[in-house]
């Protein structure tokens, strides 16, 4: 699928800085990443935005990028992705501040390593937007920041700083404070820290940093809260914690929210999916998939991730679980809607990215076939702020 430049009948102007680079995506499929579908729909791109969604766009000075027979969606968004932080091979891991179990003042963007973001090339597999995320090893972790994964500079990359606050009662918590013979020990420990620190946060008049960022997320509601938590237990005790808590949840990992579907449907709780075959074929079949039907229908957010447990398997572990919640019975629109906007809800930042629509960041995954649908679709383009990266 090539780029055809525009038509040269006179000397061809060099472009000033003033002047835009200007693409049109011609007689494409188009997924608006909401559930609507436009056959043979064009997309005219100016700059870094998308300026018009139409038929037929004349625009001479436009480079036409054909893509004829080809399925168009907004670049894919990873909520909470582990790699962009994790540190390439021979580098260190800088996702969990492990010195003491509350870290919540913490941001992950100061760990953002821009070459392992690069060396993983996100845009192969249509991702054009994470969010980076502190790991598992920390009740209160810190703050996830979403960033493109363009190969461009960090200024650009950039899409929001306190994009949401990371905890996690995992297993994990207590394998790294408990080897130390230091709380919390127990998950009965993880979680009466986790309620006792929310508490203590609210309570305290001269508030430390950490608990400044709790209440600003808890009492302000000025971040969602993502948690990361596996199992039954983990997951029953954590909804019981926040029942009456107003604040946006959303569960990571969550591989057992079969089992809570009723509780997380009362609190409107959302789901970022983990892994699911990285499972063994037992834990796989009892995760009860067809659940993630039930939750759509009732408007809770679901996304997918590549990071499972606080670490990553790589970025086609996204559009892996995607197909999995296809074959699970959620329609193929539904699942984009949870690889697209829904994230971009879930991080806050749906009013730049998440579906294409006129004036939102031109970010753009052009594929040979419904990668929902089948394992042979691949990216033929991607486009990251308006700039073509592949």
């Amino acid at each position: 699928m090539g780029i055809t430049k525009p038509a040269d009948n006179t000397k061809q102007k060099t472009k000033t800085k003033e002047e835009k680079v200007m693409y049109i995506i011609k007689n494409g499929r188009v997924h608006i990443g909401n559930g609507t579908i436009l056959e043979h729909c064009d997309i005219l791109i100016r700059g870094s935005k998308i300026e018009k969604v139409a038929e037929n766009i004349i625009e001479p000075a436009a480079e036409i990028i054909d893509a004829a027979g080809k399925e168009v969606f907004p670049g894919f968004i990873d909520p909470h992705s582990a790699i962009g932080a994790m540190g390439i091979p021979t580098r260190h891991l800088d996702t969990d501040e492990i010195h003491q179990p509350v870290t919540a003042a913490m941001n992950i963007k100061y760990s953002i390593d821009p070459d392992e973001v690069n060396a993983q090339e996100f845009y192969k597999s249509g991702i054009t937007t994470i969010g980076c995320t502190p790991g598992n090893y920390n009740i209160f972790g810190g703050q996830i920041a979403a960033f493109k994964t363009a190969p461009q500079k960090m200024a650009l990359r950039l899409v929001k700083e306190q994009a949401a606050l990371k905890c996690s009662v995992e297993a994990g918590v207590k394998q790294v404070f408990g080897g130390r013979k230091q709380a919390p020990m127990t998950r009965m420990g993880i979680l009466q820290m986790f309620e006792n620190t929310i508490g203590d946060a609210r309570r305290e008049k001269e508030k430390t940093d950490h608990q400044k960022v709790i209440c600003q997320v808890f009492d302000e509601k000025k971040m969602p809260l993502f948690v990361a938590a596996e199992t039954k237990g983990e997951m029953d005790s954590l909804l019981h914690i926040l029942k009456e808590e107003k604040v946006e949840k959303v569960i990571i990992d969550g591989f057992c929210f079969g089992d809570c579907v009723e509780e997380m449907k009362a609190q409107n709780v959302g789901l970022i999916l983990g892994n699911v075959n990285a499972l063994s074929q037992i834990l796989k079949h009892g995760m009860k998939m067809e659940k993630l039907v039930e939750l759509a229908k009732n408007g809770n957010l679901i996304a997918f991730t590549n990071t499972c447990s606080g670490s990553s398997e790589g970025r086609e572990v996204f559009i892996w679980t995607a197909i999995e919640a296809y074959r699970a019975g959620v329609d193929a629109e539904k699942v984009v809607e949870m690889m697209t906007l829904s994230p971009a809800k879930m991080l806050g930042i749906a009013d730049r990215v998440g579906t294409i629509e006129e004036g939102k960041d031109a970010d753009i995954s052009i594929f040979s076939g419904h990668p929902v649908t089948t394992y042979a679709a691949k990216v033929e383009r991607s486009i990251i702020n308006g700039e073509v990266v592949m």
